[in-house]
């Protein structure tokens, strides 16, 4: 199989799938603090001390994960393994990057539903739920206004708000119509057409887990934040899998590994079918990734350079800030509807926005501070 742009830059340099195994587990294993933290460490370990890669090769990698669904800084990771070592090279990277994060998850989840019950723990969850909330609308912020650069975005992002928060809108409904209305608006003028996307969901339940986490990893663009309205809407509301309280605690502890936000799929699918339950969704929302970055390796620049993608991604990307505005209002009326938690949640937001506090230490001090308050009844 063709690796992307040989003819142009070279053949790649190879590394061993021992080193790829190494460096990425390691990677995988130190990564606290979200993609960019990841971005920067792989650009670190495979283009400034390794000297694998150009770093025109890591950053046209950059932007192939970019333009696909799934977890950016996963995707890197994969496409760098499999530009250094073929298609064992990029399924070693991924898997070695994936698994330190599923592990964590996996013993934060048993130790989740085993000792969940217990008032110090009711206590912890209790300040850091509000902190998460804060978290994910100060990120969503940000991107709000690198997404909604004109009127036609903004009211695309702030009609899937309401959609999602107010009606349940089935967001996989919600992009492609938010992808359609792209290619009108913004592609060139020349007719096109899509494909209606139908599913049966199969009763075993391994398998309808397995279907529904290759369908959330095939469309989470816009990052891994998408997930919260797509679980929010069918794992909750309409499959019943989860409550929103244990929806909120899975994101948090999502939030305490050093993988991506996808990692919250370990803890449903332990929800769900306990330990293979676990390893049944952590494949499957991963798989979507390798897939599109391995087999579609060849053609994936092409595809980055046609108009109608460009068209069709840049009002998704705002429909999907949308739907997860939507879904957090959601979350927050259930989960803030005390005066703590919602004094919590706006110290937490403003000191997120105006003096960029990190994360985890934020997430720690609220931690402590539900603790205090549970205790004494706030």
């Amino acid at each position: 199989m063709p690796r992307p742009n040989e003819a142009a830059q070279g053949a790649p340099r190879r590394a061993s799938l021992a080193e790829l195994g190494r460096v990425f587990l390691k990677l995988g294993s130190i990564g606290f603090g979200g993609p960019l933290v990841h971005l920067a460490l792989i650009q670190y370990e495979c283009v400034e001390k390794r000297k694998w890669m150009e770093e025109s090769d890591l950053l046209q990698g950059l932007a192939i994960s970019q333009i696909l669904p799934g977890p950016v800084s996963t995707q890197l990771a994969i496409y760098a393994g499999y530009r250094l070592g073929g298609l064992a090279g990029g399924t070693v990277s991924g898997i070695a990057f994936i698994l330190p994060a599923f592990v964590l998850m996996l013993v934060l989840t048993w130790v989740y539903f085993r000792f969940g019950s217990i008032h110090a723990v009711q206590g912890l969850f209790y300040g850091m739920t509000p902190v998460v909330l804060a978290m994910i609308l100060a990120s969503n912020y940000r991107l709000v206004k690198s997404a909604a650069t004109d009127r036609v975005l903004l009211v695309i992002l702030l009609a899937s708000a309401v959609l999602v928060a107010v009606f349940h809108f089935n967001i996989i409904a919600l992009l492609a119509i938010a992808g359609t209305l792209g290619i009108v608006f913004y592609g060139p003028r020349t007719a096109a057409s899509g494909g209606a996307m139908m599913a049966l969901v199969p009763l075993p339940v391994l398998w309808q887990l397995a279907w529904f986490f290759v369908k959330v990893g095939s469309l989470i663009f816009g990052g891994g934040y998408v997930i919260i309205p797509f679980i929010e809407g069918e794992v909750v509301n309409e499959l019943g899998w989860l409550t929103q309280r244990e929806f909120l605690d899975g994101l948090t502890l999502g939030q305490l590994t050093p993988g991506p936000l996808v990692i919250t799929a370990t803890f449903i699918g332990f929800r769900v079918a306990g330990y293979a339950g676990a390893v049944v969704a952590t494949v499957a929302i991963f798989l979507p990734s390798f897939i599109f970055l391995v087999a579609g390796a060849a053609y994936l620049a092409r595809i980055e350079r046609s108009p109608y993608v460009k068209a069709f991604l840049k009002t998704v990307n705002a429909a999907a800030l949308g739907a997860i505005l939507g879904a957090v209002w959601t979350l927050a009326r259930a989960s803030l509807a005390h005066a703590f938690g919602l004094t919590l949640f706006a110290l937490a937001l403003l000191t997120l926005v105006r003096y960029k506090v990190n994360f985890l230490k934020l997430l720690a001090a609220g931690a402590l501070l539900g603790l205090a308050a549970h205790s004494a009844g706030w």
